[in-house]
């Protein structure tokens, strides 16, 4: 595969060490508004929605420079985030669109309600879109429900949100258990809250009334073994009073997209989770509770669709599903386009020990790390995709994936299992 450009790599370590956005911006007005315009211009939105005044020019130089080297063209929020002129093309003009190639859903509601569980973030471009639960309740007929866990903070804090909202959803549906479909981190929550050594010892609440509220877990994208893209970001936080700043930095994203103040960001403790040694703590102690389903999914794409030679073979390999298929009756052996923002992560997630070549991965979690419990796949779509991201046609244009399709046909599966 070709690796992304090394400016990539220094925007992305930008953004993660410098206060971002730039809503009043410096002494320089200008130099602000053109770095806003550069952010909308590449990733359909600018860098903030919160005040940045601790922001130095020095700093904004250099992410003009960044942004300026990547090229991106001038379509604003028509501009789809993955950069794909076929899927601009659709999306402005109904040009190039493509059916879906997975299968329409049926009507097979499921026995329990579904809980669609958030990862890391739950800012615009990590949030599920509504045209997924709008399908999977009208043409499904599931009950869904959406349950939006602390951000930027470990499982452990995470998974009380979680059992607060099952024991909300049982009290309202009447149903005696919920169906957990848990993205990137909420994988992670949920294993914890049904686990033996999991959430009962820190909630007024005994195990066996918390396994016995859940029928299923899956997980998709999710980093059961770890990501070095958390390893990274770990090496890149300063300690101590940078550290806290970090903290409240987190915190000041999250109010933003919450509309209320947030209680327990641990944005060190968050990453540490989904980092490669603290996930093999964490497997050998969260161990999976009898009587639940567990089952896996993980997603894969690459920049510009382009991967080299041998590729393929892996991710043949890593995609097979428990069953014995193949894992990926969704793939036609064409790429859609990796999301933007995840091409200098991807540079990172795609290096797993013990691999000389780039590998599957879907710009943050390497397809190797998302096995748990029954795997059942993989599917054409990064780690934006996964929840619909937003900008892009209902049907990736070069893969025929529709993500809202996926979930309910997911749910139907659940269904036809009993749960």
């Amino acid at each position: 595969m070709n690796r992304p450009p090394e400016h990539w790599s220094r925007l992305a370590l930008l953004l993660a060490l410098t206060p971002a956005g730039c809503e009043l911006g410096p002494d320089d007005p200008a130099l602000c508004a053109e770095v806003n315009a550069l952010s909308e211009s590449c990733f359909s939105e600018p860098l903030s929605v919160y005040d940045s005044r601790g922001w130095s020019e020095t700093d904004l130089r250099k992410i003009r420079h960044e942004l300026s080297a990547l090229y991106c063209d001038n379509g604003g929020a028509l501009a789809p985030i993955d950069g794909d002129y076929l899927a601009s093309a659709c999306k402005t003009s109904g040009l190039g669109c493509v059916r879906a190639s997975n299968p329409r859903p049926e009507h097979l509601p499921t026995r329990y309600p579904v809980v669609l569980v958030n990862g890391f973030d739950v800012s615009p471009l990590f949030r599920y879109a509504p045209r997924i639960t709008d399908m999977m309740e009208s043409i499904g007929g599931h009950q869904v429900f959406l349950a939006i866990d602390t951000p930027y903070a470990p499982p452990q804090r995470r998974a009380r949100d979680l059992w607060e909202r099952v024991r909300s959803i049982r009290s309202q549906t009447g149903a005696e258990k919920v169906n957990l479909v848990c993205h990137s981190l909420g994988g992670l929550d949920c294993r914890f809250l049904v686990s033996p050594a999991g959430l009962h010892w820190e909630v007024d609440a005994a195990h066996t009334e918390i396994v016995e509220s859940v029928a299923s877990i899956t997980t998709i994208g999710t980093a059961h073994r770890g990501t070095r893209v958390a390893d990274a970001a770990l090496g890149a936080i300063p300690e101590a009073e940078a550290e806290e700043a970090l903290n409240r930095l987190a915190d000041s994203i999250g109010e933003g997209f919450a509309g209320e103040p947030l209680d327990g960001v641990d944005l060190r403790a968050s990453l540490a989770a989904i980092s490669t040694s603290e996930a093999l703590a964490f497997n050998a102690q969260i161990l999976d509770a009898e009587g639940v389903y567990y089952q896996s999914w993980a997603g894969f794409s690459a920049p510009a669709g382009r991967v080299e030679a041998g590729y393929l073979e892996t991710l043949h390999e890593w995609c097979r599903a428990d069953d014995g298929s193949d894992g990926l009756e969704h793939f036609f052996g064409v790429h859609d386009y990796l999301a933007l923002p995840l091409i200098p992560s991807a540079d990172l997630a795609g290096t797993v020990d013990g691999q000389e070549a780039f590998v599957p991965n879907d710009g943050l979690v390497p397809v190797s790390a998302t096995h748990w419990g029954v795997f059942r796949g993989c599917i054409p779509a990064d780690h934006m995709e996964q929840l619909g991201q937003r900008n892009i046609p209902d049907v990736n244009v070069r893969t025929g994936f529709d993500v809202a399709r996926f979930y309910t046909n997911l749910a139907g599966d659940l269904s036809r299992r009993g749960f």
